[in-house]
Order: structure tokens, then sequence, then C-alpha cells
């Protein structure tokens, strides 16, 4: 009787974690999809690289699943069913991923931060005259990626946005 009460309440624990894990996902997930709504992520990568991409809910779905899975993970060893495999595989998605993003957007992300908060604050706007970097002349352009200007020889220089936000700049009047 003693081993069938065990195992009956390593299955009510188990079973309520997997209930607070669904319910903390989805609660993430709505966190996630608001904050990202208010930053309007959508509305901003549409707009600046012209392509229809939901970033808040496929990041929040992201985010999601990945409560789901360590929930089941916690839920199976509580049962006492051996987790090793999903755990190394977990571990091992979860680097790939890192390697992935770190390779892939090296360059992209500071200049889409970048552009983000030069939209966001305002700092300098389309019309402007600007000097970075020993280069002056007019914005004609600010995207998420870079920004556009029209030096007095009438040269369209593009300079990436983190180099605005990194270096000196010095807007002319």
């Amino acid at each position: 009787m003693v081993q069938y009460s065990e195992a009956i309440i390593s299955l009510l624990t188990a079973f309520l974690i997997v209930i607070l894990g669904l319910i903390i996902g989805q609660i993430t997930s709505n966190i996630i999809k608001r904050i990202l709504k208010g930053i309007e992520i959508n509305k901003v990568v549409e707009e600046q690289l012209k392509i229809k991409l939901q970033l808040e809910k496929h990041l929040a779905y992201i985010i999601k699943y990945l409560i789901y899975f360590i929930t089941i993970i916690i839920a199976l060893n509580i049962i006492g069913i051996p987790t090793k495999i999903l755990i190394i595989i977990l571990i091992i998605l979860i680097i790939i991923i890192i390697l992935f993003v770190v390779l892939a957007f090296k360059d992209w992300l500071p200049n889409l931060v970048s552009g983000f908060y030069i939209l966001r604050t305002g700092k300098v706007k389309k019309g402007d005259t600007i000097k970075t970097k020993g280069v002056e002349g007019k914005i004609i352009q600010i995207n998420l990626l870079e920004t556009k200007i029209e030096t007095n020889n009438n040269e369209v220089i593009s300079i990436p946005n983190h180099n605005i936000t990194k270096y000196e700049l010095v807007r002319i009047k």
C-alpha cells in the first residue's frame, strides 16, 4: 500500500507540474506578445524590410513551447522516467539555435537595434545634415539597417546604423 501511495503522489505531482507549466507557458507567451506589440516590432519590420513576418507570434510560440518541453522533462523526472537523453537533446538544440543566431546575425543585429533606437528616439531625422566618421551629408533615408546620406558632391552613401550610434555624430543646423 505504501508503494502505491508513493506512485500516486508522484503521478499527481507530475500532473500538477504539467498543468502549472502549461499555465506559465501561456502567460509568458502572452506577456512576450504584449511587449513585442508595444514596441511595434511587426510594423517596423514590415515597413523597413518590406517583409510580412509575424515576429510577435513566432517568438511567443518559441518561448511557450520551450517552457512546455522543460515542463515535460521535469514531470517525467518526477515520475521516475530517465530524462537524460531529452535533456541532452534540449541542450544540443539550444546550442545549435544560439550558434545559428549569433553567426547569422552578428553584423545585422547591432544595426537592427541601432535602427530601432534611431527611429524611436528621433535623434536624427530625414533632412538633417550630419557628420560622422569624416562623412558629411544630408539624411535622405533612415531604415532599420542603414541610413542613407547625400553628400555635397551628390553622392549617396549608406552608413550602417550602428556607426551612427557608436561613433561621434555631429548634427549641422
